[in-house]
């Protein structure tokens, strides 16, 4: 299955993370090297606090530290 961090950056051959405690807005994804990414749910709710709804960054908006940050600077 492929997945979409919030960078926008898809990835395969990842599982995803159970977390003790389920997130509203997003889920966690691990590769083969053990490297997380957040990736936003399709439906996720919107908050009262927030009017926009939460949308995919650029990838060239990454950190340095997102393994495929080289790839899209």
């Amino acid at each position: 299955m492929v997945f979409t961090d919030v960078f926008n950056v898809m990835h395969d051959d990842c599982k995803i993370i159970q977390t003790q405690n389920d997130f509203k807005r997003v889920f966690i994804i691990e590769n083969e090297q053990g490297v997380r990414f957040t990736c936003l749910k399709d439906d996720a709710p919107r908050s009262s606090k927030i009017h926009d709804h939460w949308k995919h960054a650029k990838p060239s908006d990454s950190p340095d530290e997102h393994p495929f940050h080289d790839k899209f600077v």
